[in-house]
């Protein structure tokens, strides 16, 4: 108790510095300020054509003879906008970011280079985790990134967490907890929303709705059949916004972040949206017909935000295809980079796995 009455005293309407609606980036064609015309908008765009190709990659890799990639892979291909509208309002010296395991786009994002992640796919040293996560594991503490988590809903609890230690520590930062629309019939749902909506925590819970958990629609698994009904009883904003359109996504989280960060408490946000590979590389999607996949790829995000760029004279066709070839050579250096890189070394394989010595030597 002492440490809610500490946080209830210490909390205060009042913010310091301009807020993150002033902060805001303006959607496509509304200008922006800062020089060459278009120049953020089109960096959002080569950064979702960047995660898209880096995943394509990745499926090509792992399917390849003598398999470099072990264990699980989950890859993002169709859900670039979310990870890149968040990257956009995302303040790296306050802000966290914790996620599940399909957790690839979200490190792109927010700066992870390239050959740092498929190093870690690789399971070499020069990986954001030293090669020893994987791909379900991808971490980079400097900006904020708290890593992508392997159970379902297990980081809920760590996402208000960090969320609480923001607020304790008057950090003025928001976290963003990414988790799909399986998690939600986990018990740390529940528990995790509560508590958040009773200590005012600045979180944003954000579910990425793909309409399958695994393999199971959302019909089947979920009682309540509208998403953002699920978070109606916890005493926060919820509603559901386009996942797949970078400019609602980086506008409404920019309202919800806002909020949080004036002390006003989370919001809960479904990003409906579509992902266009399997749940991971053993899924043959045969939950899914091919037209429900073909009407799926017409509001692909990428295609969708080139248009609009083209349409508001922020793109041109040249310019596109030079952003893919830069891209397809990026993602193909690294990787090239990536597979020459050494292993971990045989006598490092405890470290960084418990924070006491390893094995145990009782003095």
């Amino acid at each position: 108790m002492a440490v809610a009455n500490e946080v209830a005293e210490m909390r205060s309407p009042a913010t310091t510095g301009k807020s993150q609606a002033q902060q805001q980036p303006q959607p496509a064609g509304q200008g922006n300020g800062t020089g060459q015309q278009g120049a953020p908008e089109r960096d959002r765009l080569r950064m979702m054509m960047l995660i898209r190709r880096f995943e394509e990659r990745t499926v090509q890799e792992y399917q390849k003879p003598g398999q470099k990639i072990g264990g699980f892979c989950h890859v993002y291909s169709g859900q670039e906008a979310i990870a890149v509208g968040i990257a956009a309002i995302y303040q790296k010296d306050k802000d966290k970011l914790i996620n599940g395991y399909r957790c690839h786009g979200h490190s792109l994002a927010l700066g992870m280079s390239p050959r740092a992640c498929f190093a870690e796919l690789f399971g070499k040293s020069t990986g954001c985790s030293k090669g020893k996560g994987g791909s379900m594991h991808f971490f980079d503490a400097a900006v904020g990134n708290c890593g992508g988590h392997g159970i379902v809903g297990g980081h809920l609890p760590l996402g208000l967490g960090l969320a609480f230690a923001q607020m304790y520590k008057q950090t003025g930062g928001v976290t963003f907890c990414l988790f799909g629309d399986g998690a939600i019939n986990q018990g740390t749902h529940n528990e995790a929303l509560n508590m958040a909506s009773l200590m005012k925590a600045p979180v944003i819970w954000i579910v990425e709705n793909n309409g399958v958990a695994m393999g199971t629609q959302v019909e089947r698994s979920s009682a309540e059949k509208d998403l953002a009904q699920r978070g109606c009883g916890y005493a926060m904003p919820h509603y559901h916004i386009d996942g797949n359109d970078v400019d609602v996504v980086m506008s409404k989280l920019g309202e919800a972040v806002d909020r949080a960060r004036k002390g006003e408490g989370p919001s809960y946000i479904v990003a409906d949206t579509y992902r266009f590979r399997g749940h991971s590389m053993s899924d043959p999607m045969k939950y899914r017909t091919k037209e429900e996949f073909e009407k799926a790829r017409l509001r692909d995000p990428i295609a969708l935000y080139r248009s609009r760029l083209a349409g508001s004279k922020l793109l041109s066709d040249e310019q596109f295809e030079a952003m893919e070839e830069e891209v397809a050579a990026e993602v193909s250096e690294a990787l090239q980079q990536a597979d020459a890189d050494p292993h971990p070394a045989l006598e490092e394989r405890f470290d960084d796995i418990l924070a006491e010595q390893y094995p145990y030597e009782p003095k």
